[in-house]
């Protein structure tokens, strides 16, 4: 059942990625939670994603403006990697609880208040500052992604520097990720072929994506995704109380 789980969700995380430029690790932290804990969970997703973010970001190589991806960029993984060594503290009951109310204000942010949002020529320092507490969020639920998306954005000249530049982030960010979970020791190896799993299908997904990708409308997958993400912080709330 949970390989066919992480298979599954995988395949649709790389149509959703693939599609609308970010979203991957969002949808498989709408599920994994339900099948692994808060360890391992986030660590699975951001396993998962890496290769795939690395051929997409070799993908969009051309349109890559480093001087706005950098700075942002490496904002992101400083404070993902401080904030890495104190999830082993923390009560993992307690930090699901978090995360079910961060998915269900991530819905709320996304589906009312960031559509109505227009951020225009945004300044570098802000970047950094976006990306230092994404970097925060994404040490705790490897879900830092989507306020990026809005910076970039807004800050992009067309949408292929803006999906050029998420993508490095995500390489980036996914990489130092992993090197800073296996040093703090949340790098199980239990999960490593659920990974194997997920890397192959989450491939596939972006292959069926490429295909299907002029077809559907990006804006309401990204409003069916968001609707799901908040009706999954309200079930694993549910049970976790």
């Amino acid at each position: 059942m949970i390989w066919a789980v992480v298979a599954g969700a995988s395949l649709i995380a790389g149509i959703i990625q693939t599609v609308t430029g970010f979203g991957s690790v969002v949808f498989l932290m709408m599920v994994l939670p339900f099948y692994f804990d808060m360890i391992d969970a986030p660590t699975l997703a951001i396993v998962t994603n890496q290769l795939f973010c690395m051929a997409l970001c070799w993908k969009y190589r051309k349109y890559i403006q480093w001087r706005l991806a950098l700075p942002p960029t490496l904002a992101f993984g400083a404070a993902n990697l401080l904030t890495l060594p104190f999830v082993n503290g923390l009560d993992l009951h307690v930090l699901a609880r978090v995360f079910a109310v961060f998915l269900m204000a991530l819905a709320v942010y996304f589906l009312v208040v960031a559509r109505r949002m227009c951020i225009r020529a945004p300044k570098p320092a802000a970047g950094v500052v976006c990306g230092a507490l994404c970097g925060v969020s994404a040490g705790l639920f490897a879900i830092g992604g989507p306020p990026m998306a809005v910076y970039f954005v807004a800050a992009a000249e067309d949408h292929a520097t803006y999906l050029a530049c998420m993508q490095l982030l995500f390489t980036i960010t996914g990489m130092t990720g992993i090197i800073g979970r296996l040093c703090s020791g949340l790098l199980r190896p239990e999960i490593l072929p659920y990974a194997a799993v997920g890397s192959v299908c989450i491939l596939l997904g972006a292959v069926v994506g490429g295909k299907i990708a002029g077809k559907l409308n990006a804006q309401v997958m990204r409003t069916v995704v968001y609707a799901f993400v908040g009706i999954s912080g309200v079930i694993l709330l549910l049970q976790q109380l």
